[in-house]
């Protein structure tokens, strides 16, 4: 989808980029002389807003509509404003001096007030734009110029190319301030970054691909590494535990009801020596449930309770003991039921937050203390997901 988007997004540039050939602007030159059509366009232009600065002249869109080829001072005189009387007359008089005289565009500017030329230079643009062929035209000889070599420049224009027209009509001021091929050259050069924005982008994409899996082996690598550095840490933390307690983890063994002996009666003669102790003291098997935030186990229970019993602790001193989770296929369910809340906080593992499975294993008991009367959670189970 996204080669797509860029192949049409370069279509559009080129699109675009050969619309403005077209449509490029004619821009004026204000110190070259104006053709003399040209010229009497802005006269006349000159003298319809001064009558719409004294507020009888006819609106813009009117004059568009009635002239779209343009007007002159003759067209104002006889179609447009005929009936004003002396207030025009006198205007049409003032700028009809100025008709025949030829100039430039600083000239013509300077046939009205700023506040009219402000209004002239838009519209006199708009319509250089709309008619090229007029803007291009060789400009009138000025009384400064010498009658037989513009007379002469004449005669070698027809024995000119045709081709090389528009090169001699720059060379002598034709009022023109580019070359015409300039648009072209523009049109190719746009064309040539387009293509230059599209290929970088299909390459950069190929790139970027590339980047995405060099940094996904790399994430990989490093959860592995990590996984394998947690487990040595919780090894050796097991092994510190062990130094400093020690005492190791011992398998619960099945409580053997004990047999009742029948009471022997005393004897005198004998005197009973002490039973000693097992080293290691009695077997102890408590039942926890759901760990708090602080990692101690919020409910002990002797005995096992259902819907709130999760984990057996194990302890041999009261102090220090292992626990893992209760199998049992309705511990398992209990417990799957909120993995985050019943698990995350006393075990660790791949992936537990996402039960998949039914069945817990203990890989490996976690350690827990009693301290200040709650038993807290030194070393997290790890345990993996069956079924």
């Amino acid at each position: 989808m996204k080669r797509i988007t860029l192949i049409l997004a370069a279509i559009i540039c080129l699109a675009i980029t050969a619309m403005a050939q077209d449509n490029q602007p004619v821009q004026i030159n204000p110190d070259q002389p104006l053709s003399p059509a040209l010229w009497k366009q802005g006269v006349a232009r000159c003298a319809h807003y001064t009558a719409y600065a004294k507020g009888f002249a006819k609106k813009a869109e009117e004059m568009q509509s009635r002239f779209p080829q343009g007007y002159t001072l003759d067209d104002l005189n006889n179609d447009v404003y005929s009936n004003q009387g002396a207030k025009w007359e006198k205007i049409y008089n003032e700028f009809k001096k100025s008709e025949d005289k030829g100039g430039s565009l600083n000239d013509l500017k300077e046939l009205v007030i700023p506040q009219v030329w402000k209004l002239v230079e838009p519209d006199f643009q708009a319509f250089i734009t709309d008619h090229p062929e007029i803007a291009n035209a060789v400009p009138a000889a000025t009384g400064n110029e010498n009658p037989e070599g513009v007379q002469e420049e004449a005669e070698n224009a027809d024995a000119e190319p045709i081709h090389d027209a528009r090169h001699r009509q720059q060379r002598n001021g034709n009022g023109m301030a580019c070359s015409a091929n300039l648009p072209l050259w523009l049109s190719i050069i746009g064309a040539l970054l387009g293509l230059c924005a599209l290929l970088t982008a299909l390459s950069n994409r190929g790139k970027i691909k590339e980047m995405q899996r060099t940094f996904a082996r790399e994430l990989d690598r490093t959860n592995a590494n990590l996984q394998e550095f947690s487990t040595d840490a919780a090894e050796q933390m097991k092994a510190l535990s062990i130094r400093l307690t020690g005492k190791g983890y011992r398998k619960p063994e099945p409580v053997v009801e004990a047999e009742v002996m029948p009471e022997a009666e005393p004897m005198i003669d004998e005197v009973a020596e002490p039973v000693a102790q097992e080293e290691d003291g009695e077997v102890m098997n408590l039942f926890m449930n759901k760990p708090d935030e602080d990692d101690n186990f919020t409910r002990v229970s002797d005995t096992f309770e259902p819907g709130n019993s999760i984990y057996v602790l194990t302890t041999f001193d009261g102090q220090h003991g292992t626990f893992e989770v209760i199998d049992k296929p309705e511990v398992h369910s209990f417990a799957l039921m909120m993995p985050a809340e019943n698990l995350i906080h006393a075990c660790s593992g791949n992936a537990i937050q996402i039960p998949n499975g039914t069945r817990i294993v203990t890989d490996r008991p976690g350690e827990a203390e009693f301290i200040n009367g709650k038993w807290h959670i030194v070393v997290k189970a790890i345990i993996h997901y069956e079924g």
